[in-house]
């Protein structure tokens, strides 16, 4: 556990969101201390069931959930149903942020859109996720990930083999899940300073073009967007084989190329001067590239590293993780869940040394919800009804 006062301590969130890109916002907030009651139909989240164990599928504790759901409080709600959206609604009341990632008026069909939220919580900070933001002329058009890397532009600036490719790993996602946080973060400091509420609208494809932020530039400033990157850009500048796989080189400047030179044991070249190497470019990236290949991609990441190279080996993610180095970042916590102790990720950074981590792992499906239900004033029979009635759902229904 960090020393830190959790600099959301005693923040209320409502978190109306599910898949993604809205869960890691919450959950980025659910580590920085804020009060997180994720509310979820009687079906759960989509993603309680992506990956994993038999065990982990049975109780709805995949990792596509798991990911990024611990240090939050589950509350199964049937929505659609009048009891279900006041409840709902009766949360937004008292709740410092409410954060939702639905298309665009779905929220407010069920009368807890920002609107509505904003007349009965003039405070409340109400973030809006969506592929495409609540305006213009796609606004409401739906989206996930990997259809907004296509619309985006994104793909079009990853471009290997036989076209266009989709970057491994849901990357849009996670990245609008840090900027969403980050704008709430900025609101909570607005209201400090206007005692009012605000309005936050974050799109995925705005976000997926910030990723490319100099070639939006361009493409927007001259209206023509710079040529897609390579796997090999430059004189000692791309991806390169090893004797069991890759490396990639960055070789920008000369004194970088000199530095690859001598690293690999490549000295005559390294002490050519800088118009000759370049005349001779061909003949030394050829020479570099033999010389790749006589060793394994984790033998040269080693001499990249002693000699202070700025180069590596492609790694596999297991590998990376057994390196050492993410630990020694407090980049993971050991969570407890139904199916037993779990590693997941922190906030991803360090204050005064320290890691803002998981109070708790993640919750079965409606785990919380009778204790909700009680903090709103519920008595033990209405929640009963509201079970029976199929408006509610908890673990022991």
């Amino acid at each position: 556990m960090t020393s830190h006062a959790p600099p959301l301590d005693g923040l209320a969130v409502l978190d109306l969101t599910h898949v993604l890109a809205g869960p890691y916002c919450t959950y980025q907030l659910a580590l920085l201390g804020a009060e997180v009651v994720k509310v979820e139909s009687p079906r759960g989240d989509m993603v309680r069931h992506w990956g994993g164990s038999d065990e982990q599928l049975a109780v709805g504790l995949g990792s596509g959930f798991v990911a990024q759901n611990s240090a939050k409080r589950s509350l199964a709600v049937d929505l659609s149903t009048q009891a279900g959206a006041a409840i709902v609604s009766q949360l937004a009341a008292d709740a410092d942020i409410v954060v939702e990632n639905y298309r665009p008026s779905t929220m407010a069909g069920f009368g807890i859109g920002h609107q509505a939220v904003a007349e009965i919580n003039p405070r409340v900070i109400y973030c809006s996720i969506s592929a495409f933001g609540q305006s213009g002329p796609q606004g409401g058009r739906p989206g996930f990930d990997d259809v907004v890397q296509a619309t985006s532009g994104y793909m079009s600036q990853n471009v290997r083999g036989d076209g266009p490719i989709r970057t491994g790993g849901p990357v849009l996602d996670y990245a609008t899940g840090m900027h969403a946080a980050s704008a709430i973060l900025a609101a909570v400091l607005m209201r400090e300073r206007t005692g009012t509420g605000h309005h936050i609208d974050i799109a995925m494809q705005d976000v997926a073009m910030l990723l490319l932020n100099r070639n939006t530039h361009i493409a927007a400033a001259t209206g023509s967007a710079p040529p897609p990157a390579g796997n090999r850009d430059g004189l000692l500048l791309g991806r390169y084989q090893s004797a069991d796989g890759y490396v990639m080189l960055a070789g920008y400047l000369p004194r970088h190329w000199r530095a690859i030179c001598r690293a690999i044991g490549l000295e005559h070249f390294a002490d050519l001067p800088t118009r000759e190497f370049v005349q001779r470019g061909a003949e030394i990236d050829e020479a570099v590239a033999e010389t790749l290949r006589t060793r394994s991609s984790a033998d040269w990441d080693t001499v990249f590293h002693d000699a202070g190279v700025v180069g590596g080996g492609v790694q596999d993610l297991e590998k990376v993780i057994d390196t050492g180095q993410p630990a020694a970042r407090s980049l993971f916590s050991d969570v407890e869940s139904k199916t037993g102790t779990t590693r997941v990720t922190n906030a991803g950074y360090l204050i005064d040394g320290e890691p803002f981590v998981p109070a708790f792992g993640p919750p079965l499906l409606g785990q919380d919800t009778e204790s909700v239900l009680a903090d709103l004033g519920y008595s033990a029979e209405e929640i009963k009804r509201l079970v029976d009635d199929g408006v509610v759902r908890s673990p022991t229904d």
